[in-house]
C-alpha cells in the first residue's frame, strides 16, 4: 500500500506537470530529410520545394510551400533538428548493437524458449494495464487484467505459457499515457528517444511512471524469488521488444520523408488508441 500510495502521488504530480506541456501546435518550417542514396524529384511529387542549407550529416533541410498531400507533416515537433540526430543516433546504434543482437538472439535460442520470454513480459504488461484501467475507471478491462495476470503467472508459470488466451480470455490493453490523455493531457511535442524511438512528452512520461511501477512492484520477488530488476532480465526485456518490431529498420524505407511517416504513424496510433480503445 505505501508503495501504491508513492506511485499513485508522483503520477499526480505529472499529470500536472505534463498539462503544461500539452499545448500543441504545428510547425511552419517543414524539414525534410534527403536521402542521397535515392533520386527523388520533389518538386513534381511535393509542391514548390525551396533548398535553405545543409546542416550536419543527416542531409539536406528542405522547406515546402503549398504543398497537397502533406498531412503527415502536421505533427508538433519544435525539437526536430535534434530529433533528427536522435533519429541518426538510433540508426547507428541498431545496425552495430540492437539487430547484431537480436539476430545473435534468434540464432541460438530455440522458438519455444523465444515465445516463452516474450509470454513472461507481455504478463507484466497486464500489471500496467490493471492500474490505468482503475485510474481510467473501466472495471472490465481492470478485471480482465487481473484475471489474465493471475492465471498466467500460476497455471503458466509466472506467464511463460499464455494460459489465459488459450481459454479465449481477450488480452487488452492500457498504459499511463493513455491514462494521461484520458485526463485531458494533449501529446505534447514529439520526441525521438535514444534506443526507444519514436515517443511524445506525454508518453515519455507515462513510460516512466509505468517503468518506476514495475520496478516498486516487482511481482514476483518476495514470492518466487524472481527479480525482474536484475540487469540481465532488463536486457532481455530490451531484446524482446526489439525482436517484435525487428522489420521496421531506420532509414529502411528508401524515402526521403520517412522521418515525417514515422512520426506521424506513430501520432495517430497512438491517437487511435486512445480515441477507440486498445481491446
Amino acid at each position: 500500500m505505501k508503495n501504491f500510495n508513492k506511485i499513485l502521488f508522483i503520477f499526480i504530480i505529472l499529470l500536472s506537470f505534463s498539462a503544461c506541456s500539452s499545448v500543441e501546435k504545428k510547425t511552419e518550417l517543414k524539414k525534410i530529410e534527403k536521402n542521397e542514396k535515392y533520386t527523388f524529384n520533389l518538386e513534381k511529387e511535393y509542391g514548390k520545394i525551396e533548398k535553405r542549407e545543409n546542416v550536419s550529416e543527416i542531409g539536406t533541410i528542405y522547406r515546402l510551400d503549398n504543398a497537397d498531400g502533406t498531412q503527415f507533416l502536421e505533427v508538433y515537433d519544435p525539437l526536430e533538428p535534434l530529433n533528427r540526430r536522435i533519429y541518426y543516433f538510433n540508426y547507428y546504434l541498431d545496425k552495430y548493437l540492437l539487430i547484431p543482437t537480436v539476430t545473435a538472439y534468434e540464432t541460438v535460442t530455440p522458438n519455444f524458449m523465444q515465445k516463452g520470454v516474450s509470454n513472461f513480459f507481455s504478463n507484466l504488461q497486464e500489471i500496467s494495464t490493471f492500474i490505468n484501467s482503475l485510474l481510467q475507471f473501466e472495471g472490465r478491462k481492470a478485471t480482465i487484467a487481473f484475471t489474465r495476470f493471475g492465471i498466467n503467472s500460476t497455471l503458466g508459470i509466472l506467464g511463460l505459457f499464455d494460459v489465459a488466451s488459450a481459454l479465449e480470455l481477450p488480452k487488452v490493453y492500457e498504459d499511463f499515457g493513455l491514462t494521461l490523455a484520458k485526463y485531458g493531457v494533449g501529446n505534447g511535442p514529439y520526441l525521438v528517444l535514444p534506443g526507444f524511438g519514436p515517443s511524445s512528452l506525454r508518453d515519455s512520461v507515462g513510460m516512466g511512471i509505468g517503468a518506476y511501477t514495475l520496478y516498486e512492484i516487482n511481482p514476483y520477488d518476495s514470492t518466487f524469488g524472481v527479480d525482474i530488476n536484475r540487469w540481465d532480465v532488463t536486457g532481455l526485456k530490451g531484446i524482446d521488444t526489439r525482436k517484435k518490431v525487428k522489420t521496421f529498420r531506420y532509414y529502411g524505407t528508401g524515402s526521403p520523408f520517412e522521418y515525417e511517416y514515422v512520426r506521424f504513424i506513430y501520432t495517430k496510433y497512438r491517437t487511435l488508441l486512445n480515441e477507440k480503445g486498445s481491446e
